[in-house]
């Protein structure tokens, strides 16, 4: 992947981008964002669903354990 810039995307248009990216990544793993995050995510609600289905799936969101976990 092409991290250098994207065609016809602005700066901010990419720095958006990215701390949705974070942002979203960080709640999956459980971390409590504070008000100004979640405000930021419904903010920009049209990249978080675009963002939504980048996300890279883990065994634990569909809730498989580790061999030898009890």
């Amino acid at each position: 992947m092409n991290r250098e810039g994207a065609p016809g995307k602005s700066p901010e248009e990419m720095y958006i981008q990215q701390k949705v990216r974070v942002l979203l990544m960080l709640r999956k793993m459980g971390s409590n964002l504070t008000a100004s995050e979640e405000e930021f995510l419904r903010t920009y609600a049209g990249v978080v669903s675009s963002q939504l289905s980048q996300l890279p799936q883990h065994s634990i969101d569909q809730g498989e354990s580790q061999p030898g976990a009890q």
